[in-house]
Protein backbone atom coordinates (compact mmCIF):
# COMPACT_ATOMS: atom_id res chain seq x y z
CA UNK A 1 0.00 0.00 0.00
CA UNK A 2 2.59 2.19 0.60
CA UNK A 3 4.37 1.92 -2.94
CA UNK A 4 0.51 3.00 -4.35
CA UNK A 5 0.16 5.91 -2.36
CA UNK A 6 3.89 7.12 -3.17
CA UNK A 7 3.52 6.40 -6.71
CA UNK A 8 0.38 8.73 -6.71
CA UNK A 9 2.04 11.44 -4.90
CA UNK A 10 4.57 11.08 -7.16
CA UNK A 11 1.96 11.72 -10.02
CA UNK A 12 0.08 14.17 -8.16
CA UNK A 13 -3.15 12.33 -8.36
CA UNK A 14 -4.81 12.00 -5.14
CA UNK A 15 -6.24 8.44 -4.38
CA UNK A 16 -7.57 6.02 -1.50
CA UNK A 17 -6.22 2.35 -1.20
CA UNK A 18 -8.88 0.10 0.66
CA UNK A 19 -7.80 -3.53 1.96
CA UNK A 20 -9.50 -6.36 3.28
CA UNK A 21 -8.93 -10.09 4.25
CA UNK A 22 -11.27 -12.52 5.63
CA UNK A 23 -11.24 -15.68 7.41
CA UNK A 24 -13.86 -18.05 7.42
CA UNK A 25 -14.86 -21.14 9.09
CA UNK A 26 -18.33 -22.78 9.29
CA UNK A 27 -19.44 -25.73 10.40
CA UNK A 28 -22.79 -26.84 8.94
CA UNK A 29 -25.49 -29.81 10.16
CA UNK A 30 -28.18 -30.81 7.69
CA UNK A 31 -31.31 -33.45 8.65
CA UNK A 32 -29.41 -33.82 12.10
CA UNK A 33 -26.32 -34.92 11.02
CA UNK A 34 -23.13 -33.27 10.63
CA UNK A 35 -22.68 -32.03 6.59
CA UNK A 36 -19.64 -30.15 6.48
CA UNK A 37 -16.54 -28.33 7.91
CA UNK A 38 -15.09 -25.37 5.50
CA UNK A 39 -12.53 -22.89 5.84
CA UNK A 40 -11.55 -20.29 3.94
CA UNK A 41 -9.48 -16.90 3.46
CA UNK A 42 -9.71 -14.13 1.35
CA UNK A 43 -7.79 -10.87 0.37
CA UNK A 44 -7.53 -8.00 -2.01
CA UNK A 45 -7.56 -4.21 -2.44
CA UNK A 46 -9.12 -1.59 -4.27
CA UNK A 47 -7.71 1.50 -5.46
CA UNK A 48 -9.57 5.20 -6.15
CA UNK A 49 -7.88 7.88 -8.15
CA UNK A 50 -9.27 11.33 -8.59
CA UNK A 51 -7.92 12.78 -11.98
CA UNK A 52 -9.29 15.75 -12.99
CA UNK A 53 -12.29 15.62 -10.32
CA UNK A 54 -12.69 12.25 -11.95
CA UNK A 55 -13.15 9.03 -10.35
CA UNK A 56 -11.07 5.93 -11.35
CA UNK A 57 -11.12 2.56 -9.44
CA UNK A 58 -9.73 -0.87 -9.74
CA UNK A 59 -9.74 -3.95 -7.29
CA UNK A 60 -7.65 -7.18 -7.62
CA UNK A 61 -8.18 -9.68 -5.02
CA UNK A 62 -5.49 -11.87 -4.04
CA UNK A 63 -1.80 -10.52 -3.94
CA UNK A 64 -2.39 -7.11 -5.75
CA UNK A 65 -0.35 -5.80 -8.29
CA UNK A 66 1.01 -1.94 -7.50
CA UNK A 67 1.52 -1.02 -11.19
CA UNK A 68 -1.49 -2.83 -12.74
CA UNK A 69 -4.04 -1.07 -9.90
CA UNK A 70 -2.84 2.47 -10.91
CA UNK A 71 -2.75 2.10 -13.99
CA UNK A 72 -6.69 0.55 -14.35
CA UNK A 73 -7.77 2.83 -11.70
CA UNK A 74 -6.27 5.85 -14.16
CA UNK A 75 -7.62 4.33 -17.16
CA UNK A 76 -10.85 4.25 -15.63
CA UNK A 77 -10.87 8.09 -14.64
CA UNK A 78 -14.65 9.50 -15.77
CA UNK A 79 -16.98 9.50 -13.84
CA UNK A 80 -17.57 13.38 -12.62
CA UNK A 81 -16.95 13.84 -8.45
CA UNK A 82 -16.64 17.11 -6.17
CA UNK A 83 -15.30 14.62 -3.39
CA UNK A 84 -12.14 15.59 -0.90
CA UNK A 85 -10.71 12.83 0.52
CA UNK A 86 -10.53 13.56 4.35
CA UNK A 87 -7.17 13.86 5.90
CA UNK A 88 -5.38 12.94 8.81
CA UNK A 89 -7.10 10.47 10.66
CA UNK A 90 -4.92 7.78 11.91
CA UNK A 91 -6.94 5.11 13.89
CA UNK A 92 -6.47 1.52 15.29
CA UNK A 93 -9.79 -0.34 16.21
CA UNK A 94 -9.44 -3.74 17.69
CA UNK A 95 -12.55 -5.41 18.43
CA UNK A 96 -11.28 -9.19 19.22
CA UNK A 97 -12.55 -11.32 21.66
CA UNK A 98 -10.28 -14.28 22.85
CA UNK A 99 -13.00 -16.59 24.14
CA UNK A 100 -14.32 -16.54 20.22
CA UNK A 101 -10.41 -16.31 19.11
CA UNK A 102 -9.73 -19.35 20.54
CA UNK A 103 -13.04 -21.63 19.19
CA UNK A 104 -12.13 -24.78 17.33
CA UNK A 105 -13.70 -26.96 14.78
CA UNK A 106 -14.17 -29.57 17.43
CA UNK A 107 -16.09 -26.79 19.61
CA UNK A 108 -17.99 -25.35 16.93
CA UNK A 109 -18.89 -29.38 16.70
CA UNK A 110 -20.06 -29.61 19.91
CA UNK A 111 -21.88 -26.33 20.32
CA UNK A 112 -24.04 -27.41 17.18
CA UNK A 113 -24.54 -31.33 18.52
CA UNK A 114 -25.82 -29.75 21.46
CA UNK A 115 -28.02 -27.58 19.93
CA UNK A 116 -29.56 -30.54 18.11
CA UNK A 117 -29.74 -32.92 21.09
CA UNK A 118 -31.54 -30.45 22.98
CA UNK A 119 -34.14 -29.78 20.29
CA UNK A 120 -34.47 -33.86 19.15
CA UNK A 121 -34.83 -34.35 22.96
CA UNK A 122 -38.07 -32.46 23.19
CA UNK A 123 -38.89 -32.98 19.79
CA UNK A 124 -38.30 -36.23 18.28
CA UNK A 125 -40.00 -35.77 14.80
CA UNK A 126 -38.58 -32.49 13.72
CA UNK A 127 -35.14 -32.43 11.39
CA UNK A 128 -32.78 -29.76 12.36
CA UNK A 129 -30.08 -27.82 10.21
CA UNK A 130 -27.49 -25.96 12.21
CA UNK A 131 -24.75 -23.44 10.99
CA UNK A 132 -22.36 -21.85 12.85
CA UNK A 133 -19.79 -19.83 11.70
CA UNK A 134 -16.27 -18.26 12.74
CA UNK A 135 -15.37 -15.02 10.85
CA UNK A 136 -12.22 -12.78 11.62
CA UNK A 137 -11.68 -9.61 8.77
CA UNK A 138 -9.05 -6.75 9.00
CA UNK A 139 -9.94 -3.39 7.14
CA UNK A 140 -7.36 -1.44 6.28
CA UNK A 141 -7.31 2.26 4.73
CA UNK A 142 -4.92 4.51 3.38
CA UNK A 143 -4.85 7.89 0.87
CA UNK A 144 -2.55 10.54 -0.13
CA UNK A 145 -3.77 12.71 2.73
CA UNK A 146 -2.52 11.20 5.54
CA UNK A 147 -5.31 8.63 6.42
CA UNK A 148 -4.60 5.08 8.09
CA UNK A 149 -7.14 3.33 9.23
CA UNK A 150 -7.02 -0.20 10.75
CA UNK A 151 -10.06 -2.44 11.89
CA UNK A 152 -9.67 -6.09 12.97
CA UNK A 153 -13.04 -7.49 13.93
CA UNK A 154 -14.51 -10.83 14.67
CA UNK A 155 -17.14 -12.23 15.33
CA UNK A 156 -19.69 -15.57 15.82
CA UNK A 157 -22.93 -16.60 14.07
CA UNK A 158 -25.32 -19.40 15.30
CA UNK A 159 -28.38 -20.15 12.93
CA UNK A 160 -31.27 -23.35 13.78
CA UNK A 161 -33.29 -24.13 10.78
CA UNK A 162 -36.21 -26.35 12.33
CA UNK A 163 -38.87 -28.25 10.18
CA UNK A 164 -41.41 -30.43 10.75
CA UNK A 165 -43.66 -32.57 8.33
CA UNK A 166 -46.92 -33.39 9.24
CA UNK A 167 -49.03 -35.19 6.23
CA UNK A 168 -49.22 -32.07 3.89
CA UNK A 169 -48.11 -29.72 6.34
CA UNK A 170 -44.54 -28.43 6.75
CA UNK A 171 -43.36 -25.85 9.13
CA UNK A 172 -40.09 -24.08 8.64
CA UNK A 173 -38.70 -22.07 11.88
CA UNK A 174 -35.62 -20.63 11.95
CA UNK A 175 -33.55 -18.39 14.36
CA UNK A 176 -30.23 -16.99 14.94
CA UNK A 177 -27.75 -14.88 16.82
CA UNK A 178 -24.53 -13.01 16.14
CA UNK A 179 -22.25 -11.72 18.84
CA UNK A 180 -18.43 -10.35 19.03
CA UNK A 181 -18.57 -11.99 22.33
CA UNK A 182 -18.70 -15.23 23.19
CA UNK A 183 -20.52 -15.28 26.45
CA UNK A 184 -23.05 -12.99 24.67
CA UNK A 185 -24.30 -15.96 22.62
CA UNK A 186 -27.61 -16.70 24.47
CA UNK A 187 -28.23 -20.40 23.29
CA UNK A 188 -30.87 -20.64 25.59
CA UNK A 189 -32.92 -18.07 24.21
CA UNK A 190 -32.61 -19.51 20.59
CA UNK A 191 -33.73 -22.89 21.89
CA UNK A 192 -37.04 -21.47 24.04
CA UNK A 193 -38.10 -19.25 21.03
CA UNK A 194 -38.14 -22.23 18.77
CA UNK A 195 -39.91 -24.64 21.25
CA UNK A 196 -42.45 -21.67 21.45
CA UNK A 197 -42.81 -21.67 18.01
CA UNK A 198 -43.30 -25.20 17.57
CA UNK A 199 -46.06 -25.31 20.44
CA UNK A 200 -47.74 -22.49 19.16
CA UNK A 201 -47.79 -24.21 15.74
CA UNK A 202 -49.88 -27.37 16.37
CA UNK A 203 -53.32 -26.03 15.02
CA UNK A 204 -53.89 -23.84 11.87
CA UNK A 205 -56.11 -20.85 12.17
CA UNK A 206 -57.22 -18.30 10.33
CA UNK A 207 -58.02 -14.67 11.29
CA UNK A 208 -61.89 -13.97 11.30
CA UNK A 209 -61.71 -10.75 9.10
CA UNK A 210 -58.93 -9.20 6.67
CA UNK A 211 -58.66 -5.98 8.20
CA UNK A 212 -56.72 -6.81 11.76
CA UNK A 213 -54.29 -5.54 14.12
CA UNK A 214 -51.02 -6.95 13.10
CA UNK A 215 -47.53 -7.40 15.12
CA UNK A 216 -44.13 -7.53 13.64
CA UNK A 217 -41.68 -9.52 15.76
CA UNK A 218 -37.93 -7.59 15.77
CA UNK A 219 -37.09 -10.50 12.99
CA UNK A 220 -40.08 -9.37 10.82
CA UNK A 221 -39.23 -5.53 11.14
CA UNK A 222 -37.61 -5.20 7.85
CA UNK A 223 -40.27 -5.06 5.73
CA UNK A 224 -41.16 -1.89 7.25
CA UNK A 225 -37.45 -0.27 7.18
CA UNK A 226 -36.63 -1.07 3.82
CA UNK A 227 -38.33 1.44 2.06
CA UNK A 228 -37.49 3.77 4.71
CA UNK A 229 -33.73 3.19 4.59
CA UNK A 230 -33.78 3.40 0.83
CA UNK A 231 -35.29 6.64 0.90
CA UNK A 232 -32.83 8.48 3.28
CA UNK A 233 -29.96 7.16 1.07
CA UNK A 234 -28.07 9.76 -0.49
CA UNK A 235 -27.55 7.91 -3.62
CA UNK A 236 -31.71 7.46 -3.66
CA UNK A 237 -31.94 11.53 -2.95
CA UNK A 238 -29.22 11.76 -6.16
CA UNK A 239 -31.57 9.71 -8.29
CA UNK A 240 -34.65 12.26 -7.18
CA UNK A 241 -36.01 8.97 -6.32
CA UNK A 242 -36.74 9.48 -2.50
CA UNK A 243 -40.38 10.35 -1.02
CA UNK A 244 -38.44 11.62 1.86
CA UNK A 245 -35.84 14.02 -0.05
CA UNK A 246 -38.33 17.35 0.37
CA UNK A 247 -39.45 16.00 4.14
CA UNK A 248 -36.49 16.97 6.28
CA UNK A 249 -37.29 18.19 9.31
CA UNK A 250 -41.03 17.38 8.91
CA UNK A 251 -43.06 14.88 11.11
CA UNK A 252 -44.04 11.80 8.45
CA UNK A 253 -43.67 9.07 11.30
CA UNK A 254 -45.45 8.57 14.15
CA UNK A 255 -43.97 10.31 17.16
CA UNK A 256 -43.12 7.25 18.93
CA UNK A 257 -40.86 5.73 15.84
CA UNK A 258 -37.45 6.69 16.83
CA UNK A 259 -34.83 5.50 14.22
CA UNK A 260 -31.06 6.04 14.80
CA UNK A 261 -28.21 4.75 13.25
CA UNK A 262 -25.62 4.23 16.38
CA UNK A 263 -21.90 3.51 14.83
CA UNK A 264 -20.57 3.73 18.93
CA UNK A 265 -22.84 0.88 19.89
CA UNK A 266 -20.50 -2.03 19.98
CA UNK A 267 -22.85 -4.80 20.90
CA UNK A 268 -23.98 -4.61 17.33
CA UNK A 269 -21.89 -6.46 14.50
CA UNK A 270 -20.95 -2.75 12.81
CA UNK A 271 -19.63 -0.88 15.09
CA UNK A 272 -16.78 1.46 13.94
CA UNK A 273 -14.93 5.13 14.82
CA UNK A 274 -14.35 5.36 10.72
CA UNK A 275 -16.13 4.48 7.56
CA UNK A 276 -14.30 2.57 4.49
CA UNK A 277 -13.56 5.95 3.44
CA UNK A 278 -11.70 7.20 6.11
CA UNK A 279 -13.78 9.07 7.87
CA UNK A 280 -15.06 9.65 11.12
CA UNK A 281 -18.28 8.01 12.12
CA UNK A 282 -21.09 9.45 14.22
CA UNK A 283 -24.04 8.64 15.82
CA UNK A 284 -26.88 9.61 12.94
CA UNK A 285 -30.40 10.18 14.40
CA UNK A 286 -32.21 9.44 11.07
CA UNK A 287 -35.95 9.10 12.24
CA UNK A 288 -36.25 11.45 15.76
CA UNK A 289 -40.08 11.14 16.99
CA UNK A 290 -41.35 10.48 13.92
CA UNK A 291 -39.97 14.17 12.49
CA UNK A 292 -37.22 12.89 9.16
CA UNK A 293 -33.65 14.26 10.83
CA UNK A 294 -30.84 13.12 8.45
CA UNK A 295 -29.61 11.32 5.41
CA UNK A 296 -26.49 9.43 5.17
CA UNK A 297 -24.00 9.84 2.50
CA UNK A 298 -20.92 8.39 1.02
CA UNK A 299 -17.93 11.01 0.09
CA UNK A 300 -19.16 10.90 -3.40
CA UNK A 301 -22.66 11.76 -3.09
CA UNK A 302 -22.46 14.51 -0.97
CA UNK A 303 -19.91 16.08 -2.88
CA UNK A 304 -22.94 16.20 -6.11
CA UNK A 305 -25.60 16.82 -3.34
CA UNK A 306 -23.57 20.13 -1.96
CA UNK A 307 -23.91 18.26 1.45
CA UNK A 308 -21.61 17.40 4.81
CA UNK A 309 -20.22 14.27 4.48
CA UNK A 310 -21.17 12.20 7.63
CA UNK A 311 -18.76 8.96 8.14
CA UNK A 312 -21.56 6.45 6.18
CA UNK A 313 -19.44 5.19 3.26
CA UNK A 314 -18.97 1.43 3.55
CA UNK A 315 -18.30 -0.77 0.76
CA UNK A 316 -18.95 -4.60 -0.22
CA UNK A 317 -16.16 -6.56 -0.30
CA UNK A 318 -13.97 -4.24 -2.90
CA UNK A 319 -16.63 -2.54 -4.29
CA UNK A 320 -16.21 1.08 -3.98
CA UNK A 321 -17.97 3.05 -1.59
CA UNK A 322 -21.50 3.68 -1.09
CA UNK A 323 -23.57 4.86 1.45
CA UNK A 324 -24.52 3.01 3.67
CA UNK A 325 -25.14 2.21 7.42
CA UNK A 326 -23.86 0.22 10.80
CA UNK A 327 -25.82 -0.40 13.83
CA UNK A 328 -29.55 0.36 13.71
CA UNK A 329 -31.41 1.40 16.72
CA UNK A 330 -35.01 1.83 17.17
CA UNK A 331 -36.39 3.28 20.52
CA UNK A 332 -38.19 1.37 22.61
CA UNK A 333 -42.02 1.81 24.08
CA UNK A 334 -42.95 1.06 27.57
CA UNK A 335 -45.43 -1.85 27.59
CA UNK A 336 -44.23 -5.29 27.17
CA UNK A 337 -44.94 -7.50 24.36
CA UNK A 338 -47.35 -9.57 26.63
CA UNK A 339 -49.15 -7.03 27.30
CA UNK A 340 -49.40 -5.52 24.01
CA UNK A 341 -51.22 -8.63 22.85
CA UNK A 342 -53.39 -9.21 25.50
CA UNK A 343 -54.84 -5.66 24.70
CA UNK A 344 -56.39 -6.59 21.66
CA UNK A 345 -58.93 -9.05 20.92
CA UNK A 346 -57.61 -10.52 17.60
CA UNK A 347 -54.00 -9.94 16.56
CA UNK A 348 -51.80 -11.83 14.03
CA UNK A 349 -48.08 -11.93 15.40
CA UNK A 350 -45.63 -12.09 11.88
CA UNK A 351 -42.03 -13.38 12.51
CA UNK A 352 -40.95 -14.83 8.99
CA UNK A 353 -42.03 -13.50 5.79
CA UNK A 354 -41.13 -14.50 2.39
CA UNK A 355 -40.95 -11.68 -1.10
CA UNK A 356 -39.25 -9.20 1.43
CA UNK A 357 -37.72 -6.17 -0.69
CA UNK A 358 -39.59 -7.46 -3.72
CA UNK A 359 -41.99 -5.04 -5.47
CA UNK A 360 -41.91 -1.26 -5.82
CA UNK A 361 -39.76 -0.53 -2.63
CA UNK A 362 -39.42 3.14 -2.66
CA UNK A 363 -43.00 3.87 -2.45
CA UNK A 364 -43.20 1.96 0.61
CA UNK A 365 -45.82 -0.88 -0.87
CA UNK A 366 -45.56 -4.36 0.49
CA UNK A 367 -47.40 -7.71 0.03
CA UNK A 368 -45.48 -10.62 1.50
CA UNK A 369 -46.12 -14.25 2.39
CA UNK A 370 -46.62 -14.99 6.15
CA UNK A 371 -44.07 -17.75 6.47
CA UNK A 372 -44.45 -17.90 10.07
CA UNK A 373 -47.15 -15.97 11.92
CA UNK A 374 -49.73 -16.90 15.15
CA UNK A 375 -53.04 -15.86 15.68
CA UNK A 376 -53.88 -14.50 19.22
CA UNK A 377 -57.45 -13.90 20.47
CA UNK A 378 -58.13 -11.71 24.17
CA UNK A 379 -53.99 -12.65 24.65
CA UNK A 380 -53.97 -16.43 24.14
CA UNK A 381 -52.22 -18.38 20.69
CA UNK A 382 -55.32 -19.95 18.85
CA UNK A 383 -52.44 -21.32 16.02
CA UNK A 384 -50.79 -20.69 13.15
CA UNK A 385 -51.23 -19.18 10.31
CA UNK A 386 -50.50 -20.05 6.79
CA UNK A 387 -51.55 -19.60 3.56
CA UNK A 388 -51.78 -16.27 3.90
CA UNK A 389 -50.12 -12.59 2.68
CA UNK A 390 -49.87 -9.21 4.55
CA UNK A 391 -50.33 -6.29 2.78
CA UNK A 392 -50.14 -2.28 3.03
CA UNK A 393 -47.76 1.01 3.29
CA UNK A 394 -44.57 0.99 5.41
CA UNK A 395 -44.86 4.84 5.36
CA UNK A 396 -48.72 4.31 6.38
CA UNK A 397 -47.96 1.48 8.92
CA UNK A 398 -44.92 3.90 10.73
CA UNK A 399 -46.99 6.72 10.53
CA UNK A 400 -50.02 5.17 12.70
CA UNK A 401 -47.92 2.97 15.11
CA UNK A 402 -50.40 1.59 17.60
CA UNK A 403 -47.59 0.43 19.80
CA UNK A 404 -43.91 -0.73 20.64
CA UNK A 405 -42.50 -3.15 22.50
CA UNK A 406 -40.63 -2.54 26.06
CA UNK A 407 -38.17 -5.77 24.95
CA UNK A 408 -35.83 -5.10 21.93
CA UNK A 409 -33.56 -8.23 20.03
CA UNK A 410 -30.57 -7.96 18.20
CA UNK A 411 -31.42 -9.09 14.59
CA UNK A 412 -27.84 -10.30 12.65
CA UNK A 413 -26.11 -8.25 15.03
CA UNK A 414 -27.06 -5.19 12.63
CA UNK A 415 -30.94 -4.22 13.86
CA UNK A 416 -31.86 -3.09 17.76
CA UNK A 417 -35.27 -3.29 17.39
CA UNK A 418 -38.99 -3.70 19.62
CA UNK A 419 -41.85 -5.47 18.24
CA UNK A 420 -44.03 -3.21 16.25
CA UNK A 421 -47.68 -3.03 16.49
CA UNK A 422 -49.62 -1.59 13.21
CA UNK A 423 -53.42 -1.10 14.40
CA UNK A 424 -54.68 -2.53 10.93
CA UNK A 425 -53.38 -4.02 7.60
CA UNK A 426 -54.64 -5.81 5.21
CA UNK A 427 -54.26 -10.17 5.79
CA UNK A 428 -55.93 -12.31 3.20
CA UNK A 429 -55.88 -16.44 4.03
CA UNK A 430 -56.15 -19.02 0.96
CA UNK A 431 -59.74 -20.51 0.90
Amino acid sequence: MEEIIRKLKEKSIGGDVFFRRGISTSVTFEANRLKSIESSESSGAGLRVIVDNKIGYASQYGVYEADWLLEKAIATANIDTGLKLPSGLKVQEESYNEAIDKLSVEDLTELGKGMIESILKSYPEVICNVEISKDKGETLIRNTEGVECLRRRASLGLGVHVNRIEGTDMLDIYEGDAVKELDKLDKERLLSKVFTALEASKGIVKPSRTQIPVIFTPKAVYVLLLPIISALSGKTILMGASPLQDKLDKKIFDEQFTFIDDPFDFDGLSGTSFDDEGLPTRILPLIESGVVKNFYFDLHTASLLNREPNGHGFRNGLSQPFPGLTNLIINPGNSSIKDIISSLDEVLVVDQMMGVGQGNVLSGEFSVNVHLGFLYRKGEVTGRVKDSMVAGNAYNALANILALSSEREWIEGSLYTPYICIPELTVVSKE
